[in-house]
């Protein structure tokens, strides 16, 4: 879109940023013009919230220089210059219509009424600007969360409609909710909206930016056009070495079985038959709501389910938690906030939650728990975790570090079988690529490990075996020398999406 008679909606000029004498963002320079997707990239804490964050004003710039149509702004106001932002956190009101949530900054009405017939209106004529048929009285709490992303994507530019930013705005959504929102983004840069696109999935970058800023411990080490740069090289400026998936060793399965399912039924699933050898990774894929992540806790003991579970060939009567623990079984959930993490505790308190019971029994008057200390720096260790001090916040820490503590948790505990959860859902490249190793020498050490992944290349990456579930069925299984993944996304989606790949959804 850039040519000599198009003035750039936005230019930045040596922007910086920085909190108590640590600089954040350094030097960073670009210039964004109508219609033009423009991908910013880095790894969790290269400085990407930061930067947009001072584009939307809500940070004030430690130096440089913000242009808004060729004019420096001293202090941009996102809404006033026609900035608007949808953070990777949604910020509707669940129990709110979908009228209410996109017009919340401005109802229209006088006298403190609200003139609701006017707001309905309002948002009719936003969601159709957008292609899309949600009804306006319908409340937030009950759509999809593709469907809310669209919603909060409408409230934006209802208050600005010049440049939109977008921060990870598909971690949660289906194939088919991602495919919409890229038809969402064309439409809006054909309309001449501009567009500064945050994500970590390399694919969806490349196929969707016309540019990219690449940030690597706050500096911009990498801009330009997008087809000028093969994923390789991206992911290679993100992390500041050489990286790529084909380099993860997954080894070889053992004969021993790990453990066996047989005829698991429940609410959410029906008749789920498999087993896992001691050192195979077996991925399980499929949309979401196949009944993926209803299955493996069932296994855990999570959920209710009936039908036999055996651990190394020996029945294992009334599954609970406790029961699959005691037998070196462990589970890593998929919502990493919510359910994984001890959002208060420290990073040593959340490394040793799983393994407690041993440390307590080895108390040592004064001094904490035996050996908790050198566990916990231990694992620290042999996981990469990137943190400060042991004793750091584990909210303090990137997703990409969390969830290698979550699953470092799981080390001193000498598990035999691990389930995973979407195991890198919202991490970086290049803690992404640490975890995918993590995984491999659990494998390779011959624990079994079952994962439930919506990111294809991941599963492909790592499966030995791939089980396909729909609508609560397995529906088919692809041995590694057979991985096609047009064919494990026609199983495991309807027709109406056999061509998924080709349009770009994985």
């Amino acid at each position: 879109m850039q040519n000599s008679v198009v003035e750039p909606i936005l230019s930045v000029k040596n922007l910086k940023k920085a909190f108590s004498g640590k600089t954040v963002v350094d030097g960073v320079s670009f210039d964004l013009y109508p219609g033009e997707i423009i991908a910013l990239v880095g790894e969790n804490g290269a400085g990407k919230s930061t930067l947009k964050n001072m584009l939307c004003g809500l940070l004030k710039p430690t130096e440089g220089q913000i242009f808004v149509d060729g004019a420096e702004i001293q202090h941009i106001n996102g809404f006033e210059h026609g900035i608007s932002a949808v953070h990777q956190e949604l910020s509707l009101f669940q129990s709110l219509s979908v009228a209410a949530n996109i017009c919340i900054t401005q109802l229209p009405g006088s006298a403190g009424n609200v003139d609701w017939k006017k707001a309905q209106r309002i948002s009719k004529e936003q969601l159709d600007f957008l292609g899309t048929d949600i009804d306006p009285n319908t409340l937030v709490e009950s759509l999809s969360v593709g469907k809310q992303q669209i919603v909060e994507i409408a409230k934006a530019l209802l208050r600005s409609d010049r440049l939109l930013i977008l921060d990870e705005p598909t971690t949660s959504l289906t194939a088919p909710e991602r495919e919409k929102l890229f038809t969402i983004m064309r439409r809006l840069k054909e309309k001449g909206i501009a567009i500064l696109f945050i994500s970590h999935f390399m694919d969806e970058i490349l196929s969707m930016s016309d540019k990219y800023i690449v940030l690597r411990d706050g500096k911009q080490v990498g801009h330009g056009n997008i087809e000028d740069v093969s994923r390789n090289a991206l992911e290679e400026m993100m992390v500041g070495r050489t990286i790529g998936e084909s380099q993860v060793d997954i080894g070889t399965p053992r004969e021993e079985e790990a453990i066996r399912v047989e005829h698991l039924n429940s609410y959410d699933f029906h008749d789920v038959s498999f087993s896992v050898k001691k050192g195979e990774i077996l991925g399980i894929a499929g949309l979401i709501g196949a009944g993926r992540t209803e299955v493996i806790e069932s296994i855990f003991g999570v959920r209710k389910s009936e039908g036999n579970i055996y651990i190394n060939n020996e029945l294992v009567p009334n599954v609970t938690v406790a029961k699959m623990k005691e037998r070196k079984v462990c589970f890593v959930t998929e919502d990493r906030k919510a359910n994984g993490i001890f959002p208060n505790r420290s990073v040593r308190e959340n490394i040793s939650a799983a393994s407690i019971i041993r440390f307590i029994e080895r108390k040592v008057k004064r001094l904490g728990f035996k050996g908790e200390t050198l566990e916990t720096k231990k694992v620290v260790a042999e996981m990469n975790v990137s943190i400060p001090h042991i004793e750091s916040k584990i909210t303090s820490l990137s997703g990409g570090n969390q969830q290698k503590v979550i699953i470092g948790r799981w080390l001193s505990t000498t598990p035999e079988i691990i389930i995973l959860d979407e195991p890198t859902k919202g991490v970086d490249i290049g803690a992404k690529f640490d975890i995918h190793n993590m995984i491999a020498d659990f494998a390779k050490k011959g624990v079994a490990v079952i994962i439930v992944s919506s990111d294809l290349p991941e599963l492909l990456t790592l499966s030995h075996r791939i089980l396909v579930m729909r609508t609560g069925h397995i529906v088919g299984e692809v041995n590694k020398d057979e991985f096609d993944s047009v064919k494990i996304i026609s199983m495991a989606a309807s027709s109406a999406y056999k061509n998924a790949e080709e349009r770009g959804i994985c």
